[in-house]
């Protein structure tokens, strides 16, 4: 086989991804014991390492060829399966476990290792003449089998991808709002990482798509080095990236703290429909929130989260964050945030410091945090904001 320029890379490439996938699996496996929600990215990293793998197969060990091809249908299909798990994982609210109710997702990969079975057992030279050859195949019913399974194979992956994409967008605004709902700083939850996850994913499947549609031959934008190319980026994303994720509400695991599951779909106005919370009930503890943040300035308290606030007032989390989502129609971070500000402003105008011993002295951990709610807050950076008033 002749090996020109684009078979070189696409070599390369499909190497590097064989080596930096197979060195993350090895340090995933050893952390799934302790953090299970791993186990999906593992999968994840498995599927895409044995797909980036089609370089070398099919160039260094061309008796492998149509065993490799066999054993591709279910690695696409476990793909948006083993991404959306793994996302699970990290928006959890506890910590996260394979269930037998997961596995679910994997249903259209279990079916496909029907196709895979069969094209171990097909005569090779049957699938030689299918896949490599220009002549003319006398349709029986086994190669009729072959060929409508490998259609459907496709169709239903990018199917999947797509509607898995969708869901992710969604459960990704869902977590936004649910950290909002608990914490009052976002400096290091990352909850952009899955926006950035979701995007690479969809790219891929973009590629992929166009890919199908045109020939590589025609058009060097979709030739095999390219996707393989995403490939090698897209498995040092997840590895390098995927090792430095802990779920978000990882800090209150330990304090057995009850939040609504990752997974609904409930608006505020359904969920909060079953509380027994009363109108009046309501109203008195966002008296008692105004009372904490007016009198005992209690958004000083720079690791202050919605827990933290209930114990505070002596009230359930779950009617505190029902009354400032119902009540004062704000959410736990926008209400201490906001308070800061306020405090800030003051002590901006007064000449109390510089801007960061002020940010940091109102209960900021990190100047661009300040600086996000400040200007979310007033329209005005803390500088703009002092020379305005002091014109």
């Amino acid at each position: 086989m002749t090996i020109n320029q684009q078979n070189v890379l696409e070599i390369l490439f499909s190497s590097l991804s064989l080596g930096v996938g197979s060195f993350a699996m090895h340090l995933f496996f050893d952390k799934i014991k302790q953090q299970p929600f791993y186990l999906p990215l593992l999968l994840l990293l498995l599927g895409l390492t044995i797909i980036s793998a089609s370089g070398i197969v099919f160039f260094a060990f061309n008796n492998a060829v149509i065993t490799y091809i066999a054993i591709l249908p279910p690695c696409f299909l476990m793909l948006a399966p083993s991404l959306w798990l793994y996302t699970n994982g990290l928006v959890a609210s506890e910590p996260w476990q394979l269930t037998v109710a997961a596995l679910k997702h994997y249903l259209p990969a279990i079916a496909s290792l029907i196709l895979t079975f069969t094209l171990l057992l097909t005569p090779s030279a049957l699938l030689n003449k299918m896949f490599f050859s220009n002549e003319t195949i006398t349709a029986t019913a086994h190669s009729t089998f072959i060929s409508i399974a490998i259609m459907v194979t496709i169709a239903v992956w990018f199917i999947q991808t797509i509607a898995y994409l969708v869901k992710l967008s969604n459960l990704t605004r869902r977590y936004h709002q649910q950290l909002k709902d608990v914490f009052c700083d976002l400096t290091n939850k990352k909850y952009k990482w899955l926006i950035y996850l979701t995007i690479t994913m969809l790219i891929n499947w973009i590629w992929a798509a166009l890919a199908v549609v045109f020939d590589s031959s025609d058009n060097l934008m979709f030739s095999a080095h390219w996707g393989q190319a995403l490939c090698l980026i897209t498995i040092w994303g997840l590895s390098y990236y995927g090792l430095k994720q802990q779920p978000g509400f990882n800090s209150l695991y330990q304090q057995k703290q009850t939040l609504i599951t990752s997974e609904s779909s409930e608006n505020d106005t359904t969920r909060y429909q079953r509380s027994a919370l009363t109108q009046e009930k309501a109203q008195q503890i966002a008296d008692k929130v105004q009372c904490a943040i007016e009198h005992d300035q209690i958004y000083l308290d720079s690791s202050l989260t919605l827990f933290k606030l209930a114990k505070h007032l002596n009230e359930p989390s779950q009617y505190v964050s029902q009354t400032l989502s119902q009540i004062m129609q704000t959410s736990f971070f926008e209400c201490i945030n906001n308070a800061r500000v306020e405090a800030a402003k003051v002590k901006l105008l007064s000449g109390q410091g510089n801007v960061l011993d002020i940010a940091m002295s109102v209960g900021f951990n990190a100047r661009s945090s300040f600086y996000k709610a400040f200007k979310a807050g007033t329209g005005q950076t803390p500088s703009q904001f002092q020379k305005s008033h002091h014109s």
